[in-house]
């Protein structure tokens, strides 16, 4: 409650002085490899609240201003893709216009700016080309841009072809900081080295984190019990939702399913991705010294994936891409009433603008009570992470920024995010806050997906979006490329 609280004084406080799927990428994205809550009780002092805020200890980075000379600080980031959809929102702002997160990023931005007397500027580029732009640079000496706003898997193609710093290289790296994601830190670290940050600056990571909706009007109707309890007690998994979903499914009378019928949970095939991840499975796991190793088959996965199958391979429980349409079509069912849950990334939350139907906000199940959390992961593409190029002119300046960058966007960015993607209907209240914070905090990162380790992750998509639960052959016949593969990686890591 006092989280809650705290954001939604924040949230008000920012309003009050400015304010194929939805994560499908371009052919053009580069690899690893390198390639194209409660109201306040009766008789309680309006004071409270304000007293639970002061209460909270300021986070305090200690980063010293300084003096730059009004240098011309470069941030390099993505243009738009081809969609129109996918755009940088986090980096730059011209002038105030009334946009909730436009005015958030150029306040924050002249905060940081005065601090160090700089002149944050974008160097935007196709995402495609980042890796080359970098080599470019490090090859010309031209000190390029000063930070990177790079996708995660060209994060990691770029680390891995020493373009990056690690960033507990810099004294100012606050790694245990709350404005950053620290499952992420954790995940993405190789050899205790952290090359690529995300957090509260990383807005375009939020909208590419998988979640999960409900029609609150066909819950009501379904009598459906309530599904915010059942995240908070630990009791939202993948057979809760088989349970919720298996018989509520109905034909328009053709006898098929097709997309004319009402089912349990819309979604497209991308969603086996953040469902895998959600039942906390990771095609690479991390030995004592931080080294990536290949998991391989287990025995969780086989169960996940029976679970995963019960639900997204039923066609009578869920329409998704073997059924047509895309993620505007299942929008449009969605705001029709045409089912109980919709899966999507967090943009898609945000694109439901005019549903005249309340809608919830939950994060994807678990596997089973035993899980020690709520996870799902962030699409490779559909994200940004904030690194340090080897080719920045002063790499103590570029640190400095980073994280002062990163605290400033913890009171800006954060409060306009939340502000955003709650302003629609149904989507103002305390437990939605509540539900965006399990998401955000839950989120996970697999380096074996973001590099796709001997192409297991796209092998293991294609059998499960296939209906397939029998991996041991398949697990045999990709076993020497990953070794091969985390082999070559290891060695670039330590050269």
């Amino acid at each position: 409650m006092k989280k809650t609280l705290i954001w939604m004084l924040v949230t008000a406080m920012l309003a009050s002085t400015v304010l194929v799927s939805c994560s499908d990428a371009p052919a053009a994205e580069e690899t690893s490899a390198g390639t194209a809550d409660t109201a306040v009780p009766s008789g309680t002092e309006e004071t409270t609240t304000e007293e639970t805020v002061e209460e909270e200890p300021a986070y305090d980075p200690q980063i010293e201003a300084a003096d730059y000379e009004g240098y011309e600080f470069r941030i390099m980031d993505r243009s738009p893709d081809s969609s129109g959809w996918w755009v940088s929102m986090d980096v730059y702002s011209e002038g105030l216009n009334g946009e909730v997160i436009n005015d958030a990023v150029f306040q924050r931005n002249e905060t940081v700016n005065e601090y160090f007397n700089i002149k944050i500027q974008p160097y935007t580029i196709a995402d495609g080309t980042f890796v080359t732009e970098l080599k470019n640079s490090a090859a010309a000496n031209d000190n390029l841009v000063d930070l990177g706003m790079l996708t995660l898997a060209t994060s990691l193609t770029a680390s891995q072809q020493g373009l990056l710093y690690d960033l507990n290289e810099f004294a100012s790296f606050h790694p245990d900081a709350p404005y950053y994601t620290h499952s992420i830190l954790d995940d993405t670290s190789i050899l205790n080295r952290n090359y690529l940050a995300v957090g509260d600056m990383t807005l375009v990571s939020n909208e590419g984190t998988w979640s999960m909706m409900y029609n609150k009007q066909v819950a009501e109707n379904l009598h459906i019990e309530n599904l915010y309890d059942l995240v908070r007690e630990g009791k939202w998994t993948i057979d809760k939702l088989f349970e919720l979903t298996q018989n509520i499914g109905t034909d328009d009378g053709n006898g098929k399913p097709d997309l004319n019928d009402f089912f349990g949970l819309l979604t497209t095939g991308d969603s086996f991705a953040g469902f895998l991840y959600a039942l906390d499975y990771k095609i690479i796991e991390k030995d004592p010294d931080d080294s990536l190793i290949y998991r391989g088959l287990t025995e969780r996965l086989t169960v996940a994936a029976e679970k995963m199958l019960s639900v997204l391979g039923n066609d009578h429980i869920t329409c998704r891409g073997q059924l047509g349409g895309d993620w505007s079509v299942f929008q449009t069912m969605f705001e029709a009433n045409q089912s109980l849950f919709y899966s999507e990334v967090l943009q898609c939350v945000t694109r439901l603008r005019n549903m005249d139907v309340d809608f919830g906000l939950l994060p994807l199940p678990k596997l089973d009570e035993t899980q020690d959390a709520y996870h799902t992961n962030i699409h490779s593409w559909a994200s940004d992470a904030l690194t340090i190029p080897t080719t920045a002119a002063d790499p103590e300046m570029s640190s400095k920024v980073f994280e002062y960058l990163s605290f400033v966007s913890m009171s800006t960015l954060k409060p306009a995010y939340y502000d955003k993607a709650l302003t629609y209907k149904a989507m103002r209240d305390e437990e939605s806050v509540e539900m965006l914070d399990y998401l955000l905090d839950g989120r996970i990162v697999d380096i074996g997906y973001l590099m796709n380790v001997g192409n297991v992750y796209n092998g293991l998509l294609s059998n499960l979006q296939s209906g397939t639960t029998d991996f041991a052959s398949f697990f045999q016949k990709n076993q020497k490329a990953a070794d091969k593969m985390l082999t070559r990686t290891m060695e670039s890591y330590l050269e």
